[in-house]
């Protein structure tokens, strides 16, 4: 049986492309945090200096930081909430009921807890060491078959490790907030998870029906909220299950919205732009000041001793034109 989430995959993926693209970008640039003028000498801008803001190096470094930070509080927040709701949810555990083990032998299943509860609640939760949780109000409800379907439902995310890449998936959506497609993998993530955990129950038990009357009891009644826990998928795809296992060839697919493809391409575009644009970064120390200089590929960086001597005090100056007589000193070409 397929087990692949491609929605976890492409997230992966794309995370990992967008943080090599951030740093290139600020290798690129790393320059300007500690010049004070850029030079234009291109074919299209130049006998141009511009006055570096002393704002711009601190808003580029205040950026990155605000991202790593919030991606690396995420994650450790997420972790905290976890441990926090499992230690105060074990207080209430019992001992497994002889059906209950009966059930958990015949599908090979040692990863469970019972928690004495009446509301109808099942999950696989935990990071590092994932546990199936169930209560005693859904052992009570469901018949033997029923409450087997639901723990084979449990048994696929113990297997896959469904947990930490609802925890991936949250940090880097927290990460990049800035790309609305993250988010939305996120929450396919889930979905896909939850599709092929139903698969696999079914698979078991070459039947539907089990599953499928346990989610209309579990649907029916008070459902409990998740939302502190960011990797337990909550009762939000409980319909669309039901719907899936009455007509299992209809195919869940992954709809990204369009605002969300126009920001990924945006992002892409300029980035990829700005790292392929024609220019030789030069930066050179003087007494006074230093600059950054950038030079088209077809053309050669002045020396421009006379716009050294001083800061511009407006944003834009003219300066001389670009000539070939020079000699450019510690370079780092880019």
């Amino acid at each position: 049986m397929k087990r692949a989430n491609y929605s976890f995959i492409c997230l992966t993926f794309t995370a990992l492309t967008v943080s090599s693209i951030v740093t290139a970008l600020l290798y690129k640039a790393f320059p300007l945090l500690t010049s004070k003028a850029l030079y234009f000498c291109q074919k299209y801008i130049s006998t141009v200096m511009f006055e570096v803001p002393r704002s711009l190096p601190n808003a580029l470094i205040l950026a990155i930081g605000v991202v790593l930070v919030i991606g690396i509080a995420s994650f450790l927040l997420q972790l905290i909430k976890t441990r926090v709701f499992l230690r105060k949810l074990l207080i209430n555990r019992v001992d497994l009921s002889s059906n209950l083990v009966r059930v958990l032998e015949n599908i090979n299943l040692k990863k469970a807890v019972l928690i004495k509860d009446k509301n109808l609640v099942s999950f696989c939760c935990g990071t590092f060491s994932p546990v199936i949780v169930i209560t005693t109000g859904l052992v009570g409800s469901l018949t033997t078959k029923e409450l087997e379907a639901v723990l084979l439902h449990e048994q696929a995310h113990l297997l896959s490790r469904d947990p930490f890449k609802v925890l991936i998936g949250k940090t880097f959506s927290s990460m990049f907030f800035f790309l609305p497609i993250f988010r939305e993998l996120h929450k396919n993530i889930e979905a896909a998870n939850e599709m092929l955990a139903d698969q696999w129950a079914v698979s078991r038990q070459q039947n539907s029906a089990f599953l499928r009357g346990a989610l209309k009891k579990i649907l029916a009644a008070p459902q409990l909220d998740f939302v502190a826990v960011s990797n337990i998928s909550g009762s939000d795809y409980f319909e669309i299950r039901i719907h899936r296992l009455v007509n299992p060839g209809k195919k869940h697919e992954f709809k990204p919205s369009l605002a969300s493809l126009a920001t990924t391409f945006l992002f892409f575009f300029v980035s990829l732009f700005l790292l392929r644009t024609p220019v030789r970064a030069f930066h050179t120390d003087s007494m006074s000041n230093s600059s950054y200089f950038l030079c088209s590929t077809d053309q050669v960086c002045p020396s421009l001793e006379k716009s050294l001597a001083y800061i511009p005090s407006h944003p834009f100056l003219p300066e001389e034109g670009c000539n070939d007589n020079v000699t450019i000193s510690n370079p780092m070409a880019k």
